[in-house]
């Protein structure tokens, strides 16, 4: 069961989407399973957020270079806008 969910989408510094782009949690509340969601074609991703809290969000595209963001997680979803190269 987890808290909530981090969702949003990974976009070049051109606003394109980025597919198969790697989204990750590093830091959160709680210990963090080794895990990362991979983008589709528009972007997007999912994370299931295991406990309510802050959490810091990264990504890695193609180049291996990203952005990270922090969120917080008090149930429901929050949405997070990330670069990629």
């Amino acid at each position: 069961m987890s808290a909530g969910r981090i969702s949003g989408a990974v976009r070049d510094v051109r606003g394109a989407p980025v597919s198969g782009a790697r989204v990750f949690l590093t830091a959160g509340p709680v210990p963090l399973p080794d895990i990362a969601a991979v983008t589709g074609d528009d972007g997007r991703f999912v994370l299931a957020a295991p406990a309510p809290g802050a959490y810091t969000v990264a990504c890695a595209g193609e180049t291996g270079s990203g952005s990270e963001a922090e969120v917080r997680v008090d149930g429901g979803e929050v949405e997070v806008a990330l670069t990629a190269g």
